[in-house]
């Protein structure tokens, strides 16, 4: 059993690949111990008691392979919500991280029944810097980007639900302040679905909208990409400049809160070439025909984290606690200046948020739904149960996340036009 645990946790940071070997070892246990029964039937030597050994030799491996593989408890989930929209069209990205208001609320509604607990994760990263442990069925919910239908829909069925969130809003999408905007709580008005919020929305959420649903934190400043090399991967055309809204956003300084409304590129023209690329705040740029030394990324990370931590000062009063890296990429170098600037966590993690993982670094999944590439209810509640167990640490789970990506593979081939975007700007 401890050389089964070790080889399970060769990368205990590796949530997805200590997961697939737990699994992949698993099956193979079994399917040697069936193909010595099946050899011994076809060789005419399957008698009473060779078949009695294979019998049990399945049930010391099933027993074994339980304790040392299949169950891992201890993993504290952090789900992570993006849109949550009857309509989002608007967004170039939205099949990959858009769900409708009905799925939020049956997501939400099943971690109840599942008996999952959620905690403002500002007070989880605390306890875990205390070393005090949390209670098992802990979860933690997030929600990226500062979307206004996080204040139309995702708002009043976290309100319904009694849970509480983290929302994690970009500072150069923040909308100009209007009056405030309608909400599913709203009776029968139909409300704005496309956009980002406002300063004054923000800031009502902070402050206790829909009964303290959120806790509002940091997502960068422009959710941006740089060049990384000379290389030039595309162009822009009529068809994909959405797609690549970074290059819109990197030659649009400022406020880029209304950047879907134009029909056409103008910032960065149609043909304007697209280079090889990382996540700002994670890849060392490529400027000026050479790649910016370490002290420089980590000065222009510096300046990104001091200015976050200024304007939430500013508009909101406080000092931000939590920081998250867009598109959830970071470095080595980032954490630590995050923590210089006295962020008391980041996002990014590999790991479960076990104890004995590092006590600044929170690891994330992102839920969403047709997670078997058809309209089903039921199979994506399936999913939903399995993707938080599997964080858990229930790896028998992970059969069932097998199941419906090989259904989604199926539907991709029936239905082509359903396929995902490969965009950068869509959080995994």
């Amino acid at each position: 059993m401890n050389r089964l645990a070790r080889l399970l946790t060769l990368r205990p940071k590796r949530r997805k690949a200590a997961r697939r070997r737990a699994v992949a070892i698993w099956s193979g246990g079994l399917t040697g111990i069936g193909a010595l029964a099946l050899g011994a039937t076809f060789t005419g030597v399957a008698t009473g008691t060779v078949m009695a050994s294979c019998f049990v030799a399945l049930l010391a491996w099933l027993a074994i392979a339980d304790r040392a593989l299949m169950r891992r408890p201890g993993g504290i989930s952090c789900l992570t919500w993006h849109s949550v929209s009857e309509d989002a069209a608007w967004l170039p990205w939205a099949d990959a991280i858009s769900v409708r208001p009905a799925t939020l609320d049956r997501q939400l509604a099943l971690l109840r029944r599942m008996g999952c607990r959620p905690m403002d994760t500002v007070e989880f990263c605390r306890r875990r810097r205390a070393g005090e442990a949390v209670p098992r069925d802990t979860i933690l919910l997030h929600f990226d980007d500062g979307y206004l239908d996080n204040w139309v829909a995702a708002a009043p069925f976290l309100a319904r639900h009694e849970m509480r969130a983290t929302l994690f809003v970009s500072l150069d999408f923040v909308a100009p302040d209007r009056p405030e905007r309608l909400s599913l709580a709203d009776a029968d008005n139909p409300p704005e679905w496309a956009g980002y919020l406002t300063w004054r929305e923000i800031a009502r959420l902070d402050s206790g909208a829909f009964g303290g649903v959120f806790d509002i934190q940091p997502h960068g400043v422009d959710h941006g990409r740089v060049p990384t090399g000379p290389r030039i991967v595309d162009r822009l055309t009529r068809a994909n400049w959405r797609g690549h809204a970074w290059v819109q956003w990197a030659a649009t300084p400022g406020n880029k809160h209304d950047w879907y409304r134009a029909d056409s590129p103008v910032a960065a023209p149609l043909g304007t070439p697209v280079p090889e690329s990382g996540t700002a705040l994670e890849a060392r740029a490529w400027r000026d025909g050479r790649l910016e030394s370490e002290a420089e990324y980590a000065a222009r990370v510096r300046a990104e984290l001091a200015t976050c931590r200024a304007e939430f000062e500013a508009r909101l009063g406080k000092r931000p606690a939590l920081f998250c890296w867009p598109q959830n990429r970071t470095s080595a170098i980032a954490r630590r200046i995050a923590a210089e600037e006295g962020y008391l966590a980041t996002t990014g993690g590999l790991g479960a948020n076990r104890i004995g993982e590092p006590a600044g670094i929170v690891s994330r999944v992102h839920v969403g739904e047709r997670m078997a590439g058809i309209e089903s209810a039921w199979l994506d509640d399936l999913g939903f149960r399995a993707t938080v167990r599997c964080f858990q640490g229930n790896h028998y789970w992970y059969l069932a996340l097998i199941a419906l990506g090989l259904l989604a593979r199926l539907a991709r081939l029936r239905y082509p036009a359903r396929r995902r975007p490969l965009l950068e700007e869509a959080t995994a």
